[in-house]
């Protein structure tokens, strides 16, 4: 099957070459010109395959390492990255394959670690729609929370203590808006008022050592 090439120019120096009946590719210039790829020219199929393995497929897997290499990310923020960088969807399709089969991108791994570094500052809630943002599937998140069991005390604690702080008097309506405070995180009810009574005791505490040094 022979193809019409098209030359499309862009917004990023690379010119879209068309072949008018599949998605095309993103080619610099010199590439172009080094391919004697002309407007309206003809390209054999298997000769345009061979251009798109040759310049845009291991261009766009050493993109995507440079990224991982700056900072992880979910395989759909990958996707969404390579995207902006003029990718065509076989090539994309090919370099997500890619970095996941290397182990580069694994979004099991990046949920489990997010919620590490996390839940000692946010509720689970808090957290899974963060993930859920980030493109992280249901059945990732069922599996990472599933393992990580409910939220422990050390995870709300430190929070609830420094958040009383804020209240001169920890008098009935001061507990009420600290537990409306992080309900609406989505900490469980429980888990609130045991740490509410914990951090409360660890205050008195604090108090106490204060007073017996003045």
């Amino acid at each position: 099957m022979s193809y019409t090439v098209t030359l499309r120019e862009t917004d990023k120096k690379k010119v879209y070459v068309d072949p008018g009946i599949r998605e095309g590719i993103y080619l610099y210039p010199g590439e172009i010109k080094k391919l004697k790829l002309l407007e309206g020219s003809m390209l054999e199929e298997d000769e345009f395959e061979r251009i798109r393995l040759q310049y845009a497929l291991p261009r766009a897997k050493h993109r995507a390492i440079a990224i991982l290499a700056k900072r992880d990310k979910t395989e759909k923020e990958l996707r969404d990255k390579l995207q902006q960088s003029l990718t065509d969807t076989k090539t994309l399709e090919e370099t997500i394959s890619y970095v996941r089969t290397c182990g580069y991108v694994d979004d099991v791994q990046y949920a489990r670690d997010y919620i590490y570094f996390k839940k000692g500052r946010k509720s689970f809630l808090q957290i899974k729609m963060e993930l859920q943002k980030k493109g992280i599937s249901s059945q990732v998140l069922e599996t990472v929370f599933e393992e990580e069991g409910g939220q422990e005390m050390e995870d709300i604690l430190m929070q609830v203590k420094k958040y009383m702080r804020r209240f001169p008097q920890l008098d009935y309506a001061s507990r009420q808006k600290i537990y409306a405070h992080f309900a609406r995180k989505g900490y469980n009810s429980e888990l609130i008022r045991e740490a509410m009574t914990k951090a409360g005791e660890l205050l008195e505490e604090e108090s106490d050592t204060e007073n017996f040094f003045h």
